[in-house]
């Protein structure tokens, strides 16, 4: 992550959201006298056109979110849940019932009231989509409002991450919208962007994939404790952030390099030695377990419907060469085969291949019946370079083991689409935040239904298992057997984990 330093800039953290909100100091003034000082420019990644924080697990949308809308939850830096629209909240001694109550003064960006209701609603839309928010409502035999600012889970069975998932830190994160914006059918994304969160959209100054306008939300109660990762006090010390899209890496250095924006999520690692150089630039890694890298097979399309297939494919990926074309650097990169990620507390590494082996792939594939005369398609997102460079990566493997290889290429708004279909394609690519896939129940290529459609009722009941399990032991030992089976089963192919 890079940024341009200012005379009272501050480092920033993982999330985009902390280096928008904690920078500068903000002065009270309309948005037609707002001078640049107190407007920061933001050019994330690609900007993301799906602004519904329950509708993608694209990480800009994320982002995006953090600042407009607000959880019930949050997590700090050491992955401990903490309250943010919550003030308190009880739990029964069989731990079945819960039941919190709101802060006082919450207020959505329309000027009515937050309310239990409104929770009730979002948390149900959001269980619709999630992996980890549907096993909660799975475990839920009632969640209701009991008054304005009360509302109440009733469990039918053990759950034993009710907090963590109301402080989800990864998408799709369990947001907060008012009732009526929430009745929106799971299917179709909302659109219109009405939170409690610290700044408002500018439905005037959006521009669909060309720019948003953020301005700050002067209602907003910060909590009084300091910010601390996702948790703590939001305080909006700019009256103005804008996101921009610049396609072009060399366009985004140079707008960095003289000003003309502020903050660069992430740019290639060729271009560092020259940001390096420049004292009016700062480069930082924002989070130190940073990306994983991920094939996605398509379950339902031949070829790769057949595991044997999906498995032999898995066993000639060569980690490093996807590591080279994400992060140039070595210290960037780590080889990491858990779907889980590195470094965190379930790392584990069961069930995955020992390669690359190409001979011996190439081997099973002939084994298996595969039919080298059909073409694979791989969705190809040109305007999200590192998602796109690994797809290259693949398209060379692909080719080596006797594929015929087709690459569709298309932006990154029409690849989320496309993804979602199960017919034209066979192989797409990405890239998750490590936190947002580190366990069972919050990676989502494990879920039945996720792009790429996997079905393993024995993955799913012990997605259940781990979600009753009585102690961090019991959950441990449950997810080590469940990445067994998902691996053997060839669920995905971790790429690698980096950052950039």
């Amino acid at each position: 992550m890079l940024r341009r330093l200012t005379p009272r800039a501050r480092p920033p953290t993982l999330f985009l959201l902390a280096a928008l909100l904690l920078a500068l100091p903000a002065q009270t003034q309309t948005q037609a006298q707002t001078s640049r000082r107190d407007t920061l420019r933001v050019v994330p990644e690609t900007l993301t056109r799906i602004l519904d924080p329950h509708f993608t697990t694209s990480f800009t949308t994320r982002d995006f979110a953090y600042l407009v809308f607000d959880t019930l939850f949050a997590m700090n830096d050491r992955w401990e849940p903490q309250p943010q629209m919550v003030e308190s909240w009880t739990r029964s001694p069989d731990g079945l019932v819960w039941i919190f109550t709101l802060r006082d003064g919450l207020l959505w960006h329309d000027g009515t009231a937050v309310t239990a209701e409104d929770c009730v609603a979002s948390l149900r839309r959001w269980g619709a989509r999630d992996a980890l928010g549907g096993a909660l409502l799975a475990a839920t035999g009632s969640l209701e409002a009991l008054d304005a600012k009360t509302f109440r889970f009733t469990l039918r069975e053990a759950f034993g991450l009710v907090l963590e998932a109301l402080a989800k830190p990864g998408a799709m994160v369990p947001m907060m919208m008012p009732a009526r914006l929430a009745a929106t059918p799971p299917s179709t994304p909302v659109t219109e962007m009405v939170g409690s969160g610290p700044y408002r959209f500018s439905t005037a100054e959006y521009r669909p994939g060309d720019r948003i306008v953020l301005t700050r939300n002067p209602a907003y109660r910060p909590r009084p404790e300091p910010a601390n990762w996702a948790s703590g006090g939001k305080v909006a010390r700019f009256e103005r952030v804008e996101l921009l899209a610049i396609p072009d890496v060399a366009t985004q250095v140079a707008a960095l390099t003289t000003g003309e924006v502020d903050y660069l999520e992430r740019v290639p690692a060729e271009n560092l030695p020259t940001l390096e150089r420049n004292r009016a630039v700062r480069v930082q890694v924002a989070s130190p377990t940073g990306f994983q890298g991920i094939m996605r097979f398509n379950h339902s399309a031949a070829p790769f419907d057949d595991v044997r297939v999906r498995r032999a494919v898995m066993l000639a990926v060569n980690q490093q060469d996807y590591l080279d074309a994400s992060a140039a650097r070595a210290e960037f990169q780590r080889r990491c085969l858990s779907m889980f990620g590195c470094g965190t507390p379930l790392e584990t590494d069961a069930g995955m291949p020992r390669g690359p082996d190409l001979a011996a792939a190439r081997t099973a594939l002939v084994a298996a019946g595969v039919d080298f005369s059909r073409s694979i398609t791989i969705l190809h997102p040109g305007d999200a370079p590192g998602i796109a460079a690994l797809g290259l990566v693949s398209q060379g493997l692909l080719t080596q083991l006797g594929f015929r290889v087709e690459l569709a290429t298309m932006d990154l708004n029409t690849w989320f689409g496309r993804r979602n279909r199960p017919e034209g394609w066979h192989l797409f690519h990405t890239t998750n935040t490590v936190p947002d896939m580190q366990s069972p129940l919050q990676n989502p290529f494990l879920a039945r239904g996720f792009a790429g459609w996997p079905d393993d009722a024995v993955i799913a009941t012990q997605r259940a298992a781990y979600a009753a399990a009585p102690d961090a032991a019991a959950r441990r030992a449950v997810a080590e057997e469940l990445h067994r089976r998902a691996a053997e089963a060839g669920f995905y192919m971790p790429l690698g984990q980096f950052v950039a």
